[in-house]
């Protein structure tokens, strides 16, 4: 590997880069050849009915997972009926294979080879969903602990995470990515919320007893009768109370009764615990609606899914509410969608009662109605993860190993589809499934336990059920329906695909503008229609926003292109892929993410794409870097000359920067960053060392240790560049991660910078 620091100043460096940007952006009449007609995939074959699909996992009695168990010793159940086995395929979690079985299941195809590469190159899709609608202080602290342990130690570069709470205090930041500033950002938004359930009463009463009173559980009922009358009835004097004074509630002469009644007690306490059942259950039902939207609107990202529902636990009370109808409409939602739960107590280690509710109890009424009350409060947490083909994790003291635990039982499942009778596909039944292996009764089985024969209504989906504004209001007619197409491509939550679409946003600080932006689009150029006779121009449509944290728009941009069909020939010899657009914005440091989309005039195909940045605040003096930038190192011919430190002239290599950073095992890859604040020794002069790794599935393949970077006087010293390049024939193809680590010796700090490559 060699690599290379060059010694010029910050503006040759800078024009070299906008003239290598520019050389790389491909002009309109300059692309690939004309699409040719799809072909079938041939890993696929076309089925006339729905085929429904689970995932199932086996493990043996020390919880590993069970390989090579062929079809024939499924068993399969629904509704207790047997049903045949149309499909089966051990699948790896996070590999492409994954992936393609996820969009053969949206087609309506069922996979016929049972092939799978195993390669974990597309990562896992993660989703902490935080409860904080039932979270102490203490947990959320917890909680948050754990999630950044996840994200700094666990996390790999290819996996995609989202932060969700059931309040939505997240807000705009609750996004898959697999950035790791913009999940950090989340976690540090979600703050305890105080429970909205609230008791007034001088002798306090907990959710669960009041469950319990609803239940006519009369250890509690009798409990807070006997408190409430001896709060009311007092001794007084006078002709305030009976005859001679006396408490109330005694009896006068005539057998009336004076004061509160143990029946008017006995009411009023009935009626205390409901009001306080009501406003839990409006809570409790914030949650699961959040879930269920959550289960539903991530159905659009293929693969499978794992969801770590955290939460203090909450009562199921379905007196009503009709909350078993609602975990049924999410255990369906998640088995569609290819989603498992898996539910941690953040509590931690705790008792069987909750001694705090007891208060002054000396007959032990309230103490023994109490019994069970964690345990109940646990019951909606082992319902989700068990309905969905996961596992609680309870009275631990540590909540990461739980996720370590879920992350290891999910990497590897089998995929089995079956084909319902038609008429078993109406009615919106909830349908129960069973598998079993046969002739291993000590194996254990765990998979989604079922589904609805139609899709149930989310709250989402009544929502979209509500009137449509009239079609000649002014609102209507605004826009146009490719303008439509092309916000509703560039909102929405999962990237469109229909036109293949890349954006690549990087930052570099300039002396006059500071901080700038350049968000890079490219558009594939291979599905774009030019016309009957593949010879006419393409004309694609692409719009722009740049959004804060907020989800504000801190900039917009709008171009259109047209693009103009190669020969074969000329295609051949071009190593492009698609056509670039370059859009450049000066920006106050932050958190940005750049969503962008396109849409092709001619076809009405539509593609979108996002990308997250964080641009330092220079302001703060901390090291830190630019965006790692890539492409391929050109060859020598027409390469500038330098002077070397020896004072003789040597030919230094350019770099064509790379969009989609896709590059030919036998090229060279080159990179380039800027080092900012630097500190100053005695000499004025800078001491910094660099690191080169790169990483495929978390594992090192390359590991340089640091070295010293030599430093021109002629360079800034506010914008230090860093360039080198190594061959990438080592490599066998695949997505890997560059990462390039400074090392500023002076003030023993230190600062990263990482972008993904994919060697072809």
């Amino acid at each position: 590997m060699h690599l290379s620091i060059f010694k010029r100043t910050y503006r040759m460096l800078l024009c070299l880069f906008i003239i290598c940007l520019a050389a790389h952006k491909q002009p309109a009449d300059a692309q690939t050849s004309p699409p040719t007609a799809s072909t079938q995939n041939e890993d696929v074959i076309r089925v006339n009915a729905e085929l429904v699909q689970t995932d199932v996992m086996v493990f043996d009695k020390q919880g590993r997972f069970v390989d090579n168990i062929p079809r024939e010793q499924f068993e399969l159940k629904v509704d207790g009926k047997p049903v045949a086995i149309s499909f089966l395929e051990r699948v790896v979690a996070g590999s492409n294979r994954e992936e393609a079985l996820a969009l053969a299941a949206r087609g309506g195809a069922a996979p016929s080879k049972e092939t799978n590469t195993g390669a974990t190159e597309r990562g896992r899709t993660i989703i902490f969903f935080l409860d904080d609608l039932h979270l102490s202080a203490e947990s959320i602290e917890r909680t948050r602990r754990m999630a950044l342990d996840f994200i700094e130690r666990e996390m790999s570069p290819a996996d995609q995470v989202l932060i969700a709470s059931a309040s939505g205090q997240i807000g705009f930041l609750s996004q898959f990515t697999d950035n790791r500033a913009v999940l950090r950002a989340a976690l540090a938004r979600v703050h305890y919320k105080p429970n909205v359930v609230r008791d007034t009463e001088h002798i306090g009463m907990t959710e669960y007893t009041a469950l319990r009173i609803d239940q006519n559980d009369r250890d509690a009922i009798d409990h807070y009768v006997t408190e409430m009358i001896k709060a009311s009835n007092f001794q007084v004097l006078g002709g305030l109370g009976p005859p001679k004074g006396g408490p109330y509630g005694g009896r006068t002469a005539s057998g009336q009764t004076a004061g509160v009644s143990r029946e008017m007690a006995e009411r009023n306490v009935k009626e205390r615990a409901q009001t306080i059942l009501k406003q839990a259950s409006s809570v409790t039902s914030g949650t699961l609606y959040a879930l269920e939207s959550l289960m539903r609107s991530s159905q659009d990202l293929s693969g499978r899914k794992l969801v770590f529902f955290i939460s203090d636990g909450f009562y199921l009370n379905d007196r009503n509410t009709a909350f078993s109808d609602k975990l049924k409409q999410i255990t369906d939602a998640a088995t569609r969608a290819g989603v498992v739960i898996y539910s941690i107590d953040a509590r931690g280690l705790v008792s069987l009662t909750d001694a705090s509710s007891n208060r002054s109890d000396p007959n032990g009424r309230l103490s023994r109605s109490n019994t069970g009350e964690v345990a109940a409060s646990q019951d909606a947490l082992n319902a989700l993860a068990g309905d969905t083909g996961g596992r609680a994790h309870f009275n631990s003291g540590a909540l990461t190993p739980a996720v370590n635990d879920a992350l290891r039982e999910t990497s590897n499942y089998y995929r089995l589809a079956w084909r319902p009778e038609p008429e078993a596909q109406k009615g919106g039944k909830f349908k129960r499934i069973e598998i079993s292996i046969s002739g291993r009764p000590e194996l254990s089985v765990r998979l989604p336990r079922g589904y609805l024969d139609a899709v149930a209504k989310s709250s989402e989906d009544t929502a979209k059920s509500q009137p449509k504004p009239d079609a000649k209001s002014p609102a209507a007619d605004a826009l146009k329906p490719a303008e439509r197409d092309l916000r509703a491509a560039l909102t929405a939550g999962i990237p469109k695909r229909a036109l293949p679409l890349i954006v690549s946003a990087t930052f570099l600080d300039t002396p006059t503008n500071g901080p700038v932006l350049t968000a890079s689009t490219q558009v594939a150029t291979g599905v774009l229609d030019y016309g009957a006779d593949n010879k006419r121009a393409a004309d694609v449509d692409v719009i722009g926003a740049v959004l804060n944290a907020d989800g504000k728009q801190s900039a917009t941009f709008k171009t259109h292109l047209n693009v103009n069909p190669l020969n074969a020939n000329a295609a051949a010899a071009s190593d492009a892929s698609g056509v670039i657009y370059n859009y450049r914005a000066p920006l106050a440091p932050g958190l940005y993410q750049v969503r962008v989309a396109a849409r092709d005039e001619r076809s009405g195909r539509t593609g979108s794409a996002m990308q997250w940045i964080e641009i330092p605040d220079l302001k703060t003096q901390k090291l830190s870097l630019s965006s790692l930038l890539v492409g391929v190192q050109l060859t020598n011919a027409g390469a500038t000359q330098q002077k070397t430190a020896a004072g003789g002239a040597a030919e230094q290599p350019q770099v064509q920067f790379s969009v989609d950073h896709r590059f030919p095992r036998a090229s060279r890859l080159g990179f380039w960053v800027f080092i900012y604040n630097a500190s100053k020794g005695a000499n004025s002069a800078p001491d910094l060392a660099a690191q080169v790794q790169v990483f495929r599935n978390s594992q090192a393949v390359v590991n340089t240790p640091f070295r010293p970077l030599a430093i021109d006087a002629t360079v800034d010293p506010a914008r230090i560049p860093y360039i080198g390049s190594f061959p990438l024939q080592t490599l066998s193809p695949g997505r890997y991660l560059l990462q390039i680590t400074v090392n500023d010796r002076l003030n023993k700090t230190t600062a990263t910078e990482r972008a993904h490559f994919v060697v072809e």
